[in-house]
């Protein structure tokens, strides 16, 4: 017997009474405008923060970076020393929902690729934070202006607990999770569901079975010139999971705790070997890493694209570098290399 999915019309009370439910037992985590952080002094900048109501929401507008830190925290403590004895941090976090757009929920299932896929070698800190979250989704009807997750098929989904949209009069539901259907009113009222992107401004194709010579192709060089290697596009990309693992000592010799820190491929020193030979050390280099790590290397061994078109590098990129088109130029590239034999 399939579960029962609620459709649900909330006005602002019900809602708010929804929202006080669900936060007795969830940490509830969307997106958030904050005025005047932005880039600029008269810009505001859309961050992934924990919320009081619905109506803190920002609905309609696209974060800067992704909420994979909810999973994948910027810093981890993984464990203490403490004269002698390990001692393994304890995890007291409230379970979280997460409110994703489609192609946020694809890149958490990416995630899920790199720290769970193999399951005699699952990360265990990941795992014990992933087993806490659920997806509300939040619709897109319409494209964001650097997008182009319809080429990379990442443009809908169904892996979502619930689907919320706000509207006129108040909110709309559509819940699926049984284990949520107790924190909403149990009716089935008309609604429309959640409307997905179709086409994008930008559209991209991924090229297939990109062979060697691309690698060792001129078009790379313009990113040693551009790039400054601060690490921004990695940052919030919401499928990079690189990460170092540095060991902090305290004043007391005897205590010391192992710590788990986002890195990337574009920042200094991250490819650098015991004897101080560091195999990307030009910047070109560091771009046709993650590029093709991101179309072609991923997809080969896992069967799926790790980018998922949302166009968070091209926002944030201080340079104006854009991943849409260094794919673009890829393309151009094989393009020639067939037409000229």
């Amino acid at each position: 017997m399939e579960p029962r999915i609620y459709t649900l019309k909330l006005n602002p009370k019900e809602a708010q009474l929804v929202f006080d439910k669900l936060s007795h037992r969830y940490r509830v985590v969307a997106p958030v405008e904050r005025q005047g952080k932005g880039r600029f002094s008269d810009s505001s900048l859309v961050t992934y923060e924990e919320v009081q109501s619905f109506d803190q929401i920002a609905f309609h507008r696209q974060t800067f970076f992704s909420a994979k830190s909810e999973v994948f925290p910027i810093r981890e403590t993984l464990f203490t020393i403490d004269e002698g004895v390990l001692k393994e941090r304890c995890l007291n976090m409230k379970p979280a929902i997460i409110f994703l757009r489609s192609c946020d929920i694809h890149a958490i299932q990416v995630a899920d690729m790199h720290f769970l896929t193999d399951s005699a070698k699952q990360d265990c800190y990941y795992k014990r934070r992933r087993e806490k979250v659920k997806f509300f989704l939040i619709e897109c009807s319409q494209s964001f202006e650097n997008c182009y997750c319809a080429s990379m098929g990442t443009n809908k989904t169904e892996d979502y607990s619930v689907f919320m949209r706000r509207t006129k009069e108040g909110y709309e539901a559509q819940v699926k999770d049984a284990e949520l259907g107790d924190f909403f009113l149990q009716r089935v009222d008309s609604i429309k569901g959640p409307q997905f992107v179709e086409n994008n401004p930008r559209a991209v194709t991924i090229p297939e079975n990109i062979p060697a010579s691309v690698f060792e192709d001129d078009m790379w060089k313009e990113y040693s010139q551009r790039c400054i290697a601060c690490g921004r596009c990695n940052t919030s990309c919401p499928t990079c999971a690189c990460f170092t693992v540095q060991d902090v000592a305290s004043k007391d010799p005897l205590v010391m705790e192992r710590r788990r820190i986002w890195s990337s491929c574009h920042v200094d020193k991250f490819s650098l070997l015991a004897g101080g030979h560091d195999f990307r050390r030009e910047y070109a280099d560091r771009m046709r890493y993650k590029t093709l790590h991101k179309i072609s290397d991923f997809n080969r061994r896992n069967g799926r694209q790790m980018c998922t078109g949302c166009g968070r590098c091209d926002d944030v990129c201080p340079e104006y570098i854009s991943m849409f088109k260094c794919i673009d130029k890829i393309n151009q590239v094989m393009k020639h290399i067939e037409d000229n034999g």
